[in-house]
């Protein structure tokens, strides 16, 4: 739970991102209001001391 919580907190740092993370699936779910770089979530994840493998983009309707 501790891990989640770091890298939870890192991701929720950038300016219009939320997240979500699950360490089972070791996959991190991220809503953004706002359009923020693949590279910018990857340093979040990598900052909080872990490694980012892939960034999947889907946009959903409101």
């Amino acid at each position: 739970e501790n891990c989640r919580n770091r890298v939870e907190r890192a991701i929720n740092k950038i300016d219009g991102a939320s997240a979500r993370v699950n360490l089972r699936k070791k996959e991190a779910v991220v809503s953004l209001d706002r359009k923020i770089d693949d590279e910018t979530l990857k340093n979040a994840v990598e900052s909080a001391g872990y490694k980012a493998v892939s960034v999947k983009t889907r946009e959903v309707k409101k």
